[in-house]
């Protein structure tokens, strides 16, 4: 007995009707109406990419156009004789042809000659033409005049999925219609409608793993889902898919995600190990790596998980893991990630490049939001109580007037830090590089050599003030002025550096009165800063930020 023939899940679902095509609702409604209108255009052309309906779509209208009873007078009924020989291929009015392979000015020629006759038995001739791209610039040229100026009875369609491939003088003669790729969700929902219809028993974690895969292409999400079908046995879970796609599986990216969260560096480099032992792709690896990534941002960033797209229980664990890491901190190693693996291509060593990339996750500082720093920091300025309780017992007078503030009856008054005369050009707004964590002279010492000339200069000053974005220098003298206004641009460039920040460099002259500082000869080091912090210091220390290490 000769067993049925059997038809993959691609030709077996294949839309018969408009309203079985998943996921082009802007292009069946228009055509829809379109033909219960009666304006059928002459030439269309299906532009997208693979497996999303193109050919599909045109012979749903070759079939429409020529039925002899539509339903609705639009939808084909697929069962007259017209319908049914063009749903076997042997209908003389529908031509399908291969723009591949006939691609040269004699197929056209001979389309062109075949064209003026009027169809056998329905009341259009359809020429449906797929990856019309690969036409010769003379089979273009060939076709240019028929398709301008048609026989009433002549319907073009071409498919492609390269436009920009065919001549804008093609393109201007048709209707253009562009098919998208398919959302996840949609392939998975089609998927499980196959899946109940063909009493195959999956769960949704490998319907979405298989929709994912198949990168918005439903046809390809139909033929990996026969590939999962004759692999599996029972039940279809997403490790199943993963393991019959060699791909790796989730609980992979949450174990890496939780040891960078740890700081556990053996834990990556046995992880990465695992990886390459199993035979997985590097790159492949990366890339799933950046996608899981992504999720755990999506999640942190709107507080849910519509943005992901798993089964419910991969979703609350992107909920735990996004509660481990800061937007910050996430954006910095997808940032890092992207670049490793644009660099991988170019690497003779692949799995070092990996480690490598892993191991810099692993240690990666932990990023803080500067303008929360700065918000807190004027908090502190204006409430002192707001000191960590260690740093309260030696609250300095932060009042930025001339006069000090007032003090106990008993205690004697404290004498101010900054000068008189520095007080009266300071702003409500403005610092000095000291109050807010900065060591000014640990920073001079580690002076580029484009301006290493100024050391001595510098050295001598006061720190500078710092008013939003600008840092005032107050050099004292026209000489200094002189010398530090030469080297300004290399200056300025080095101190956005140093303070990760952007800053615009202001060499006054006489506006608030030099550090005092005993004569020192050009050869001799300055001495470097009390190493004790001040309150401010220890209030940037409890927030989580680092100052620069004064060097000796």
């Amino acid at each position: 007995m000769t067993p049925p023939e059997y038809l993959g899940t691609a030709r077996k679902w294949r839309p018969q009707r408009f309203t079985e095509v998943i996921g082009q609702d802007h292009i069946t409604t228009t055509i829809r109406n379109a033909l219960a209108s009666g304006r059928v255009h002459h030439a269309y052309m299906f532009c997208g990419p693979r497996g999303v309906g193109k050919t599909t779509t045109a012979r749903i209208i070759a079939r429409a156009i020529n039925c002899a009873a539509p339903v609705d007078g639009i939808e084909p009924c697929n069962q007259c004789p017209s319908c049914s020989d063009i749903l076997v291929g042997r209908s003389m009015d529908v031509v399908e042809i291969d723009g591949a392979s006939n691609n040269s000015v004699e197929d056209i020629r001979r389309i062109r000659e075949n064209a003026k006759y009027p169809p056998a038995f329905g009341k259009y001739r359809v020429y449906i033409i797929d990856e019309v791209h690969m036409l010769s610039t003379s089979a273009f040229n060939a076709l240019l005049k028929t398709l301008e100026e048609p026989p009433a009875h002549l319907l073009f369609i071409f498919a492609t999925t390269e436009p920009h491939k065919v001549p804008a003088t093609i393109q201007s003669r048709c209707q253009r219609f562009d098919f998208h790729r398919m959302d996840t969700r949609t392939i998975a929902a089609h998927l499980r409608t196959i899946a109940d219809a063909e009493q195959v028993s999956i769960d949704d974690d490998a319907l979405l793993t298989i929709a994912r895969f198949a990168d918005g292409s439903m046809r390809d999400a139909q033929s990996l889902f026969d590939q999962v079908r004759a692999y599996a046995t029972g039940t279809i879970t997403g490790t199943a898919v993963r393991r019959s796609l060699h791909v790796l599986d989730d609980e992979v990216y949450f174990a890496l995600t939780d040891a960078i969260a740890e700081r556990d560096l053996a834990k990556v480099f046995d992880l990465a190990a695992h990886i390459v032992a199993q035979g997985f792709d590097v790159q492949q690896a990366m890339t799933g790596l950046l996608e899981h990534l992504r999720n755990a941002l999506t999640t942190k960033a709107t507080g849910s998980t519509d943005f992901v797209e798993a089964s419910e229980e991969t979703r609350q664990r992107y909920q735990q893991l996004a509660s481990r890491f800061s937007q910050e901190d996430l954006v910095q190693m997808m940032t890092i990630v992207a670049a490793a693996e644009q660099q991988l291509r170019y690497s003779a060593q692949p799995r070092v490049r990996f480690e490598l990339l892993l191991a810099q996750l692993v240690h990666l500082p932990q990023a803080r939001d500067v303008g929360k720093l700065i918000e807190e920091l004027e908090a502190i300025r204006s409430n002192p109580n707001l000191l960590p309780q260690s740093a309260q017992g030696h609250t300095p007078n932060l009042a930025t007037s001339d006069e000090p503030s007032q003090q106990h009856a008993s205690t004697p008054p404290t004498t101010p830090s900054t000068p008189p005369s520095a007080g009266r050009h300071r702003s409500a707004a403005s610092v000095t590089a000291a109050e807010i964590g900065i060591n000014w002279q640990a920073l001079v010492e580690k002076l580029p050599p484009q301006v290493k000339s100024i050391r001595w200069i510098l050295s001598q000053l006061s720190p500078p003030r710092i008013e939003g974005n600008r840092c005032i220098i107050d050099c004292g003298d026209a000489d200094a002025h002189r010398l530090l206004m030469e080297k300004k641009a290399q200056l300025e460039a080095w101190l956005r550096k140093q303070l990760q920040r952007t800053i615009e460099l202001d060499i006054v002259v006489g506006q608030s009165t030099p550090a005092t500082a005993p004569p020192v000869s050009a050869e001799q080091p300055t001495t470097p800063h009390s190493e004790d912090p001040s309150p401010i210091e220890r209030a940037l220390l409890s927030l989580g930020a680092r100052p620069i290490p004064s060097t000796q």
